[in-house]
């Protein structure tokens, strides 16, 4: 299992493949790019994200196709976390 790290938004990712390209991971809290963890102590007091599917291998211009879906994503996560707390607030 490859554990990941974020200082920007103080998260943690977890994989169940080994680390094989890090590099090209990307934060789904923020979008940037993830740490790896050489310790799991480095882990304590982050917040636990999801852990995103298996990746394909993809050639350089599907990066810039994936960043964008990455972001639609996130974009969508927000509209909906901001659409059920106006829906909490309601009577």
């Amino acid at each position: 299992m490859a554990h990941f790290k974020c200082l920007r938004c103080r998260s943690r990712v977890w994989r169940e493949w080994p680390a094989v390209d890090p590099v090209d991971d990307l934060c789904p809290g923020c979008g940037d790019p993830l740490e790896a963890v050489a310790s799991l102590s480095e882990l304590v007091g982050l917040r636990s994200l999801q852990a995103r599917r298996a990746p394909v291998r993809r050639t350089p211009l599907d990066r810039s196709a994936r960043i964008s879906q990455e972001i639609r994503d996130t974009i969508a996560r927000h509209d909906a976390e901001r659409q059920r707390r106006i829906d909490a607030e309601r009577p």
